[in-house]
């Protein structure tokens, strides 16, 4: 494997490999890896939170995955990342998501983004109350992968810290892409 491909953290691989497997079960999951190379199932197969995993890698376990489920891999990604993201925001900061502003909120995603992928970089701000933009930068022709996750991850994040409506698009732009987060405001 090319340590020059984009990885995301193991951490992060751990938990979707963790979801996805209760979603679909351990016999599909044994099914998509069977037809998938050596080195492509022993690397996701031997993830571990400390590492990192080449994205292409989570693509093609879930491309073969989601084929066991009967869908696609964009469906069944952000319904694994949901599942994963609500899990982890709901176990350790529930609390503390509630009581935080639009701002705190906002702000801390360059730094999850930071610690997720090895590549590019986001620069987050609240132009106006229920409205945030976030731009990834240094990463031109971004994989999908990364960018619907992160799109989940803002619309999960804002949602869990009790934000009504949340809709998060995402345009692809020459130095990455761009977010535009939505959320009800309350008067």
């Amino acid at each position: 494997m090319s340590s020059s491909d984009p990885q995301v953290s193991g951490a992060l691989a751990c938990g979707l490999r963790e979801v996805v497997a209760e979603i679909v079960g351990a016999s599909a999951i044994d099914r998509a890896l069977g037809r998938l190379s050596v080195d492509v199932r022993a690397t996701y197969s031997g993830a571990l939170p400390v590492g990192w995993v080449p994205i292409r890698v989570m693509e093609a376990v879930f491309r073969e995955i989601a084929v066991e489920a009967g869908t696609n891999v964009a469906d069944l990604h952000v319904r694994v990342a949901r599942t994963s993201i609500e899990r982890t925001f709901r176990r350790f900061l529930r609390m503390l998501l509630k009581i935080t502003t639009d701002q705190a909120l906002v702000s801390r995603t360059p730094v999850i983004f930071a610690r997720s992928y090895d590549c590019g970089r986001l620069e987050a701000k609240i132009p106006e109350p229920g409205r945030g933009v976030i731009t990834l930068l240094d990463w031109p022709d971004a994989p999908d992968w990364p960018l619907r996750a992160t799109r989940v991850g803002i619309e999960t994040v804002l949602s869990i810290a009790g934000r009504r409506d949340v809709r998060v698009t995402c345009s692809r732009t020459s130095s990455g892409a761009i977010f535009f987060a939505n959320w009800g405001v309350s008067r």
